[in-house]
């Protein structure tokens, strides 16, 4: 548990720090850092059904916890395909305000999601 949180906040400290390079790759700071927010997202899901399988939680809250992993992978299945038609448009050069602002709004439910996980399993 204390490796997931460690990367969720792996995961705020890089979308929060002014002074970063964008990942390679990338075709600017948004999107470096919504690619980010996608892959921490991501390694919470993958983190999340490991510990599910090995039976890590205790048995009154894997309801919950299943439940709001659910609710992740549905946000991020939502988002991933968003981020990634901005992405292409931006290494076109032709993304445009919109794609900007459905990436942000996509990856605000991401981010409400993941928060609604953290609490389900006693915010660990």
């Amino acid at each position: 548990m204390k490796k997931l949180m460690a990367i969720v906040l792996l995961g705020v400290v890089l979308a929060g720090c002014a002074a970063k390079k964008p990942v390679v790759g990338s075709a600017n700071q948004f999107d470096s850092d919504s690619y980010l927010t996608l892959v921490t997202a991501d390694s919470v899901i993958q983190q999340t059904k490991a510990s599910l399988t090995a039976n890590a939680f205790p048995a009154s809250i894997v309801p919950a916890v299943t439940a709001a992993l659910n609710g992740l992978i549905t946000a991020y299945d939502v988002a991933n395909p968003v981020y990634v038609a901005y992405h292409n448009a931006a290494l076109a050069g032709q993304a445009t305000a919109a794609q900007q602002s459905a990436v942000t709004s996509s990856l605000g439910a991401v981010s409400t999601a993941t928060t609604a996980l953290v609490t389900a399993k006693g915010g660990k």
